[in-house]
């Protein structure tokens, strides 16, 4: 069946208006998740996995404090400890991650996973704190931090055979737990390329 002239260009109209629509909502879609929206969705997410290791594991909480897991979880992201804590002898990024795999650390394991993926995170962003993500990013920095939680992702569920006797990360639970987080922050990273870890 062929189209008269007047509806093949009322069908090409209708066409060009919905691909000009899509795109303006592709745009706006973008001016949405700026970094500095997309970081404060990752901290939810670590929000939320620190609420729940907490309860499920209140060994752990009582090493840093002898309060309620709400708190302590408020008291992580709100507080004003620059995301330092001596209980993980202040140490930040891939630094507090290691502490999971040092048999020798016995503090707060959900303290020092939580320290250190959200510091990660935003120093992966290029930024102190997670309040100062800049809006143009350094789509390298983005792919390291990509591959250094992919790398501590393998790491962490090589625990779960380990001999290390801490519930924490040994439970399938927990495991999954961890895994879905790291799940939902790395599809939201905003990675341009797609090049191999090494």
């Amino acid at each position: 069946m062929t189209q008269k002239p007047d509806q093949a260009s009322a069908s090409h109209t209708a066409k060009r208006n919905h691909f000009k629509k899509a795109d303006r909502l592709a745009t706006q879609a973008i001016k949405v998740n700026s970094p500095k929206q997309i970081m404060s969705a990752h901290s939810e997410d670590l929000r939320a996995l620190m609420l729940a290791l907490y309860e499920s594991h209140p060994e752990e909480l009582s090493k840093s404090a002898q309060v309620g897991p709400r708190e302590m979880t408020e008291w992580v992201f709100d507080g004003k400890f620059g995301w330092r804590f001596d209980g993980l002898q202040r140490l930040q990024d891939q630094q507090a991650l290691a502490l999971l795999f040092d048999e020798q650390f016995q503090g707060d394991h959900v303290l020092a996973l939580v320290v250190g993926l959200e510091t990660s995170l935003f120093h992966g962003y290029g930024a102190e704190n997670e309040f100062a993500i800049p809006a143009e990013q350094d789509t390298s920095r983005l792919q390291t931090l990509v591959c250094t939680l992919r790398d501590f992702q393998k790491r962490y569920h090589g625990l779960m055979s380990g001999s290390k006797p801490v519930p924490m990360l040994q439970e399938a639970a927990s495991q999954q737990l961890v895994s879905s987080a790291l799940d939902s922050i790395l599809q939201r990273i905003p990675v341009v390329t797609t090049q191999p870890c090494p």
